[in-house]
């Protein structure tokens, strides 16, 4: 009897406590682990009210902000992985249906820009299967050696308007299906090299930097997050080596660098498949330090007014944030200047790939110049004739290198600008590490292989 009595006062205090919870709790308006902007209280309006709409935006912000909603999201994500076809298996699959996200800003300035596209330049309405070995993702993307000679055609096309004042190089990464450790996997590695073989035999004046030869050689090392579509620090450090080599430096080894280490790394892949696996292996985040004093500023979408302090590596950022370690995440522009007192200066086109190779260039010039083509509206080539840039480097990701649409992007920085002037060498007073000649390209002398125009104009996300 006296148990029936005490039911009721404590199921209303239950059912009170999740609304003082919410009331007095921290209120957080992203989720890190789902990548999006959570729902705000509507405003009322009766047309709202009327039709429905006013109800379920409130069921969305109650949904969205429920008390320990992480830990109860990733209760549900175990019980659906228990149930699943895939219970405690080595290998799996799963279909991820497309799910656009909406860009986030948090804030007008500083490293919450970077903030502006949790995804960055990956696919957010990719759809279709992703293979999870040992809880790390793959996507089933491998490239497409057709789209190849566009990409390059566009490079040949900055070669031709710089003129030989500024050298200009290739250097593209493979996607992470080459790299699947199972045997039966390998055609993905075969489609990935043909892609970048044929930007390759496609070059004409640009330098080809082989990162996938370079990251064959490292493949016993983790070169891909398991959660995230970026490569890791050791994975674009075989696309800085492989840069040296087509630019004539030296690497500097990663045992002269400070290594830096953070834990429980949850990235793009894990936020779209919501895997258990892959929540249980998450990735550790490595990175390394040149010894070089650096410092960093980032610019809008035009226009070199109102810099924004900012830095190389941003050490702040934990968790599904990590990868915003390296020059603290996407802006449209980014200077930085280090202490290599050479003359030197650089310029990067890039998407987020970039932003992991870029950290180790600041070994080798007294001036970076890192442009985004998914967000910068700046003159290219005026700067790079102002500023006297020795070389123009492209470095991104695959996915970035198969579509027409980021194509088009990078070419239409390079559009206007006074162009290319006489201007005087300075190579006589660098170091004999900068001066030296590209060094040669295996198999580079091969005729550019030539395709049907149909083909070249196929888009691909690769």
């Amino acid at each position: 009897m006296k148990a029936s009595k005490l039911y009721t006062p404590l199921v209303f205090l239950a059912l009170l406590a999740v609304p003082i919870a919410m009331l007095i709790g921290e209120k957080q308006t992203i989720s890190m682990d789902e990548k999006r902007k959570l729902a705000e209280w509507p405003s009322f309006s009766w047309e709202d009210w009327t039709s429905g709409a006013y109800g379920a935006a409130v069921d969305d912000y109650f949904d969205d902000h429920l008390p320990s909603r992480e830990a109860v999201l990733h209760w549900a994500d175990g019980v659906k992985f228990a149930w699943g076809v895939h219970p405690a298996v080595r290998e799996h699959k799963v279909v991820v249906k497309p799910a656009k996200r909406e860009p986030i800003e948090t804030s007008k300035g500083g490293s919450d820009t970077a903030r502006m596209n949790y995804l960055n330049d990956f696919d957010e309405s990719y759809s279709g299967e992703m293979l999870i070995i040992d809880g790390a993702v793959y996507t089933q993307n491998s490239g497409n050696p057709a789209m190849s000679p566009s990409f390059a055609k566009m490079l040949n096309e900055y070669a031709e308007k710089l003129n030989g004042h500024t050298r200009v190089f290739s250097c593209v990464a493979p996607l992470s299906s080459a790299f699947i450790p199972v045997q039966k996997y390998r055609r993905y590695y075969h489609r990935n090299k043909a892609t970048l073989d044929a930007i390759r035999d496609n070059l004409n004046g640009p330098l080809f930097c082989d990162v996938m030869g370079e990251m064959t050689l490292k493949q016993d090392q983790k070169l891909f997050f398991g959660s995230d579509h970026h490569w890791t620090a050791r994975g674009a450090y075989c696309g800085y080596v492989s840069f040296c080599k087509a630019a004539g430096l030296t690497p500097v080894p990663l045992d002269q660098m400070t290594r830096k280490v953070k834990t429980g790394f949850l990235g793009s892949l894990y936020a779209i498949t919501r895997d258990a696996s892959v929540r249980e292996h998450a990735d550790t985040f490595e990175y390394f330090k040149p010894k070089v004093e650096s410092t960093a500023v980032r610019f809008g979408e035009t226009g070199l007014a109102n810099p924004i302090k900012s830095s190389v590596f941003c050490d702040g950022f934990q968790g599904s944030s990590c990868y915003m370690t390296f020059i603290c995440g996407d802006a449209p522009l980014i200077k930085i200047s280090t202490g290599v007192k050479n003359g030197k200066k650089a310029a990067v086109v890039k998407n987020s790939m970039g932003n992991a190779f870029s950290v180790y260039l600041i070994s080798h010039y007294e001036e970076i110049w890192v442009f985004d083509f998914r967000y910068s509206k700046h003159v290219m080539l005026d700067i790079i004739a102002e500023e006297e840039i020795d070389d123009l480097i492209f470095a991104l990701g695959m996915y970035g290198a198969m579509s027409n649409g980021t194509i088009h992007m990078m070419r239409k920085l390079g559009e206007g600008g006074v162009g290319m002037r006489p201007r005087p060498t300075h190579a006589d007073s660098l170091p004999s590490d900068t001066r030296q000649q590209p060094l040669p390209q295996s198999d580079s002398s091969r005729p550019a292989a030539i395709l049907p125009v149909e083909l070249l104009e196929n888009d691909s996300n690769g």
